[in-house]
Formats: C-alpha cells, structure tokens, sequence
C-alpha cells in the first residue's frame, strides 16, 4: 500500500486554508443549526476538503483522516441539519435543502470552492451540491454512491423502524451489521476490528440517532435520491470490492451516467473508509491534486466511460 505522499506536490500551487477558521463551529440555515470541525492545514497545496458522510457519522468520525491529509489539505468535516448534533430535521425536507446548507457552510467559512467527498447518503449530498452549485466546488469524489437505491435496503426500511419502536436494539443491530457488513469470510482488511466497532456502535445509538436515522430513511422515501444531470467538475466514482450494498454494479452504472470513471478498493467492502483509510486518503490527496489514478496497488484499474478522459 502506498502512504500518501509527504511534502509539497511538484507542479501543485499552493492554496490558502480556511480563513483562520479552525476549530468547531456552530452555524444556523433556515432555522436549522448545524456544526462543523475545520481541521487547518499549514502547507495545503489544494482547496479545503469538505466531506459529507453516512447517516450514522458526525463531525468526528473522520478525525483518523488529519493525519493522513494534513500536509496537503485543509479537512472539514460536518453535520448538517439532521446528524449528529445538529439540529433533526424532518423527512419533509429533501436533498435540495441539504444541498443549500452545505453550499450556505461553504459561503459562511469563506472557502470559495472546495474539494467534496460523500460518502454512502453523504454522496446524494454532495452530488446534488456539485450540480446545483458548482461554481463553489473544485472537484467531487463520491464513495460508496448509487443512483438508484437497493431494494434490499428499501425493503427493510419498515421493519427497522418497527424495530425503533418496539425498542428491539439488538435485533436492531444485527440486521444493520448484516446490510453495511459482509461476512468474515472474504479476505476483508481489519475486518475483525471494523466489525468489533460497528456493532458497538449500533447497539448504542441514543434515542436520539435512531430518530435521525429514521427520518433519513424516511427522506430516502420521499424524495428523489439521485436526479441525472450533467456535471461541470471533475468526479471519481469508486466503493469497496466487496460492498454488498452500494455494488460494485451499481456504482459502476452511475459512474456512466455521470460520464465519471470508477474503480474499486481491493480487499474492502462498504466500509472501506475505515478497512482502507491510508489508502483511501492517498486516493483523495492524488485526485485532489491532479495526479495519475493508475498502477495503485490499493485500487482496480480506473473504467472510463466512452468518450471520457483518463484522470
């Protein structure tokens, strides 16, 4: 596995960090508070990264990431209207909405533009972001991202929220290891760890994010996950070889429809960000600034589209 690279990157300008502004921060959209953990670089040599997890991450699941990516970018991590700590929003509220709070962080931090990962509901987010707002966003890189839903997620749906209910957080649990999780047996990095963490984690949510999880499933519902459009920025689309959920098929065929390549990790499934997380963050610091995505040994060979260029 190849680290990330240390030192400024030949041929890169250097780019300012976030204004002074790190540290948490607490910020209101259209009634809705939200926070964010701005991680500042001290020789950037590309925009700030902003990246828009899972529905069960906040502002600090990715703090193993600074020291990975520190010596590039600045990283900003958030939880919009409806994770974490923020405020709950309600189903009603869709992607656009979401969409306008992250570009409202990005106009109130005075990034200017922004590199954007999401990751898994995160990368709904973060692509209609890119769409609606490009002008505010340097490149996009979208993880573990589908643009049609899995009816196997769709369909349990009901029964997690009656699982909710009748407060049955084991059996809970077990069903959503069995979703993001594939078994032990298929050569997975740290596979034994990552699940030790999961399963902690799901059997002790707070009322309070099983409500937020909820209403995320709700939203998926009600709203149009993912709307085709034509992008104006450069894109990866890639997941874990070994991802039950968001396929390798799948992402393969919105990766077409955004005329963007894709590619997977090696030896990881949905939750490569934690399986792979050096090589995931050298994935981010190349793309981030403009290198070749080719011969990693982390990664399968980039597929191109017809009539798209090589990153």
């Amino acid at each position: 596995m190849v680290p990330p690279v240390s030192g400024p990157l030949p041929g890169c300008r250097k780019e300012p960090s976030v204004n002074g502004r790190g540290g948490e921060h607490r910020l209101e959209f259209e009634g809705f508070a939200y926070l964010c953990r701005v991680a500042e670089s001290a020789s950037a040599v590309t925009e700030p990264l902003v990246v828009v997890g899972g529905m069960m991450q906040d502002r600090n699941s990715w703090s193993n990431y600074e020291k990975l990516l520190l010596d590039h970018t600045s990283l900003v991590t958030v939880e919009l209207p409806g994770f974490g700590a923020a405020d709950a929003l309600p189903a009603r509220y869709g992607y656009d909405f979401l969409a306008e709070a992250l570009r409202h962080l990005l106009v109130e931090l005075e990034i200017g533009t922004a590199n954007l990962l999401g990751t898994c509901y995160g990368g709904a987010i973060a692509l209609r972001c890119a769409q609606r707002f490009p002008r505010h966003v340097s490149r996009l890189m979208l993880g573990a991202m589908t643009g049609h839903l899995p009816q196997s997620y769709l369909h349990m749906i009901p029964q997690w929220r009656k699982m909710v209910a009748e407060d049955q957080r084991g059996e809970l649990a077990d069903s959503l290891m069995s979703t993001f999780v594939v078994p032990p047996d298929r050569g997975i990095r740290r596979h034994a760890a990552v699940w030790r963490m999961l399963s902690h984690q799901f059997r002790t949510q707070s009322q309070r994010d099983l409500d937020n999880a909820c209403d995320h499933n709700a939203r998926m519902m009600l709203h149009d996950w993912y709307q085709p459009g034509t992008l104006e920025v450069p894109v990866v689309v890639y997941t874990g070889e070994h991802d039950h959920l968001t396929t390798p098929g799948l992402g393969r065929q919105l990766a077409r429809e955004l005329r963007a390549p894709f590619a997977t990790f090696f030896d990881a499934d949905h939750m490569f960000t934690l399986e792979q997380d050096v090589a995931h963050a050298d994935l981010i610091v190349r793309f981030c600034t403009d290198q070749p995505l080719t011969d990693l040994p982390y990664l399968s060979p980039l597929e191109y589209p017809a009539n798209t260029t090589s990153v």
